[in-house]
């Protein structure tokens, strides 16, 4: 019965993703066709004559680029625009209408320069040489595309697996495990009222599934925060997954201040600057193998300096092994730095696409984590939540299915009333049949 209720689900919900998709890849062709380089510019979906300023090596050996305007003045400032951290940028050579150079994601953008990393696969295409003119296209999101088709069909192929018991209920193919008991808690947050101890305890004592719902200001966030010191006071590893970055960053602050063990998944451009101590980088940074990391991306930065400089084919040759020989020692000191920082982690957190298995989290074992945790589930797509839900045997869903659902793109996947397919999030009652109110 589940099987087929799941073959049916991520059937649809590939239609509906694939028409969100051309509907945005549509709206960016439609762009570049149909309006000028300026007018693009002035809708902020573009940055014309930029230059190139510094170029370094990041996590996994990834190319940092920093651009700035051509004029290189102290007041050279970029125009107004719509960028932000995590967009897909296009670099284009401004000197050819057409030719697209790389696609990379933009880590960082201030008023006067923006950084965007390439895949090492681009980066010998690109100049330092200031004399040399490049834009930049914010360009439909591959990305999160991928990563929801990916869990989607991860989810239809599911057969074994530590998601299995919960795939069944929250498919209705099984009835919720009865609840455990649960005996007296000694509350971390002594100010909680009586109905959000009473979903605290709900939440602790289902098998596979919780639904903590509740109208804005009744407390959700404050209760799941409560929620996951008690599953950590088990001794349990929990990953705790939000739609939007500010929403993770929230559950972050007030993880920190009860001095939790907490890592944030994520670049740190992206992130709250109060937070950024508990991000991925910044705990990498504060690791033994951090020098060493450090040490064999100053020597990468060398080689390229060195390689802009020779013109000999065979010295290029040379110049480019030893880049990837240096690049493979790097991703395996940076890999093994990330798993101890994962794994000395009580609490994980990122966004549900965040916690894709083609991040971090790949370099931990099936079944790592004991629950998983999604705040404002209701403001997400169903397939971003899929991402996070795989990879735990239980899962705690907060959210109000009345506030604002996801934006989408697509006309025809958004003529569905707000509890069908495009919008349901799978905190709604048909999916998730059991929950505690605030």
């Amino acid at each position: 019965m589940a099987a087929a209720a799941v073959e049916s689900f991520v059937a649809r919900q590939l239609d509906l993703l694939e028409l969100e998709r051309d509907a945005e890849v549509e709206e960016r062709r439609s762009w570049q066709e149909n309006i000028s380089l300026k007018e693009l510019q002035s809708r902020g979906v573009c940055l014309l004559k930029l230059q190139v300023s510094s170029q370094r090596t990041g996590l996994y050996g990834r190319l940092l680029v920093t651009f700035e305007p051509r004029r290189c003045v102290s007041s050279a400032v970029l125009p107004s625009n719509s960028f932000t951290s995590g967009d897909i940028v296009g670099l284009y050579d401004a000197a050819n209408e057409g030719s697209q150079l790389a696609t990379g994601i933009l880590t960082r953008i201030t008023q006067k320069s923006v950084s965007v990393a390439f895949d090492e696969s681009h980066d010998c295409q690109l100049s330092l040489d200031r004399e040399s003119s490049y834009r930049l296209l914010k360009l439909a999101n591959d990305v999160t595309y991928k990563r929801l088709k990916k869990a989607l069909i991860t989810l239809r192929k599911y057969h074994s697996g530590p998601a299995s018991s919960l795939i069944e209920v929250l498919f209705g193919a099984s009835a919720p495990s009865p609840a455990s008991e649960i005996g007296p808690l000694t509350f971390c947050n002594a100010s909680l009222d009586a109905s959000q101890k009473e979903a605290v305890k709900f939440a602790l004592s289902q098998k596979e599934l919780a639904v903590i719902h509740g109208p804005p200001g009744t407390g959700k966030t404050t209760t799941v925060v409560e929620v996951i010191l008690q599953v950590v006071k088990q001794g349990l590893k929990v990953l705790c997954c939000a739609p939007s970055n500010i929403a993770v960053d929230n559950l972050v602050e007030r993880l920190a201040q009860c001095k939790q063990r907490i890592l944030r998944l994520g670049h740190p451009a992206r992130l709250l600057e109060s937070i950024q101590q508990h991000s991925l980088d910044a705990v990498l940074a504060r690791s033994d193998n951090a020098q060493i990391v450090a040490d064999i991306r100053k020597d990468i930065d060398q080689v390229f300096v060195k390689n802009k400089k020779i013109q000999e084919k065979q010295e290029k040759s040379n110049f480019r092994s030893e880049i990837k020989l240096l690049r493979k020692e790097l991703k395996e000191r940076e890999e093994a730095a990330m798993l101890e920082s994962l794994t000395s982690a009580d609490v994980v957190l990122a966004t549900n696409t965040g916690a894709s298995p083609d991040g971090p989290l790949k370099l931990l074992p099936d079944g790592y984590f004991d629950v998983v945790v999604i705040d404002e589930c209701a403001q997400a797509l169903e397939a971003s939540c899929w991402i996070p839900l795989l990879k735990a045997r239980k899962c705690v869903l907060a959210g109000d299915h009345k506030q604002l659902p996801p934006t989408i793109v697509s006309h025809k996947g958004s003529w569905f009333p707000r509890r069908g397919p495009a919008h349901q999030c799978c905190c709604h009652p048909r999916s998730a049949p059991r929950g505690g109110h605030l």
